[in-house]
């Protein structure tokens, strides 16, 4: 089968998906991602892993996109106002989700080192699960708002605190290696990787300011992503933080903010179809029976970690006990980018054999179906959608 008819049975098959899912009264998204698993390897296996492989590209611009419209919530007006609110409840969440799993993990016989990296791991949220169902039920109000900045506060947090504990567990590791040095090598990375986003950004708000003809606008944006998503690629350096540093300095530097979203909305449906089904895809079932009740421990633990930790930190804020308790399950979709950072992980640290992307992958089937449910009711919950 040829990769333009794979693309098309993608496609096709993926809106009909979110079209039952919808009719069912579930998020779009769980549909595409369903549709995607039974005509992956786990059932009809019509989308092989080697096809799921060469429409990796896809992944990049999906992911590319949606690193830069998280990052375009960063507006200096929205920390300027609700700055240390939003970063403390981000912060209370990632701590009581890295504690959670850490914990829960190590008490179920993972090595320490193991159990620290799936902390840092379960401490992301899914881009894509948060904006396509904000998008979809037209989500608007104070808690979306905070919602999609605190994906993008606590997925650049996780991007960090990964750099500083893969290095440090690789300089114990090895005898080759120092840990100081590595320590020096990812801040190095996160720095060439903010200084790529800052000349993106710069760039792309140039084009606004010369008011760049829309279409012609869009081709640049997305000539952008693929520009930073190849340079990290090739250099080892983060893409969706090079995109996100993108997006939030184009929101920075000019006032009409909105022809950037203008730009990526015209194509994003397309793309978010076929990004989530083939997600749906990769998805392997075969993996549960292996992982066992330690894929359940990292599922239970970042579930009570997110729900515990986001709810305590809000509460020694002013939010809303309406808002307080929506928190934790509004921030549960979990999906491409820790995929992405288990994969970089098993990289660095080999001794790990698999057994992250596994860990994570069992993660991965809950909370790329569940989470978009659970956002939805916590919309729902707080009077942002109908």
């Amino acid at each position: 089968m040829n990769i333009e008819l794979i693309a098309a049975i993608i496609l096709l098959v993926g809106l009909v998906g979110g079209k039952l899912a919808s009719k069912a009264r579930l998020p779009s998204v769980t549909g595409y991602i369903i549709v995607g698993l039974l005509m992956g390897p786990s059932f009809a296996n019509v989308i092989t892993k080697e096809m799921v492989y060469s429409l990796q590209f896809v992944n990049h611009l999906a992911l590319g996109m949606l690193a830069i419209a998280i990052g375009a919530e960063l507006h200096r007006k929205v920390f300027k106002k609700n700055g240390r609110i939003l970063f403390l409840v981000s912060l209370g969440d990632n701590l009581g989700t890295f504690i959670m799993v850490a914990l829960i993990t190590f008490i179920l016989g993972l090595p320490l080192a193991f159990s620290l990296v799936l902390g840092v791991l379960s401490m992301t949220v899914s881009p894509s699960g948060v904006l396509s169902i904000i998008k979809e039920y037209r989500g608007k109000g104070p808690f979306v708002r905070s919602i999609m900045t605190l994906v993008a506060i606590e997925n650049l947090n996780c991007i960090i605190v990964f750099g500083i504990t893969t290095a440090i567990l690789q300089g114990v590791t090895s005898s080759d290696l120092q840990g100081g040095a590595l320590i020096l090598n990812m801040l190095i990375e996160l720095g060439l990787a903010l200084m790529i986003g800052i000349l993106s950004g710069g760039f792309l708000a140039f084009l606004i300011w010369r008011k760049t003809n829309e279409n012609k606008f869009m081709v640049m944006v997305i000539g952008f992503i693929f520009l930073n998503s190849g340079i990290g690629e090739i250099y080892g350096l983060s893409a969706i933080l090079i995109n996100m540093t993108t997006g939030a300095l184009v929101t920075n530097l000019v006032e009409e903010n909105n022809i950037l979203s203008n730009a990526l909305e015209k194509i994003e449906l397309p793309i978010f179809v076929f990004f989530l089904t083939l997600a749906g895809a990769k998805l392997d079932l075969a993996i549960l029976p292996k992982i066992g009740l330690v894929g359940v421990g990292y599922i239970v633990g970042r579930l009570g970690g997110k729900l515990a930790g986001s709810y305590i930190s809000a509460k020694l804020t002013n939010i809303g006990k309406r808002y307080r308790r929506n928190l934790g399950i509004a921030l549960t979709p979990q999906a491409g980018i820790v995929i992405g950072l288990s994969i970089e992980a098993e990289q660095r640290l080999p001794q790990f054999n698999g057994l992250i992307t596994g860990i994570v992958l069992s993660g991965v089937v809950f909370f790329e179906i569940v989470g978009p449910i659970l956002l939805k009711q916590a919309l729902k919950n707080t009077g942002e959608i109908d």
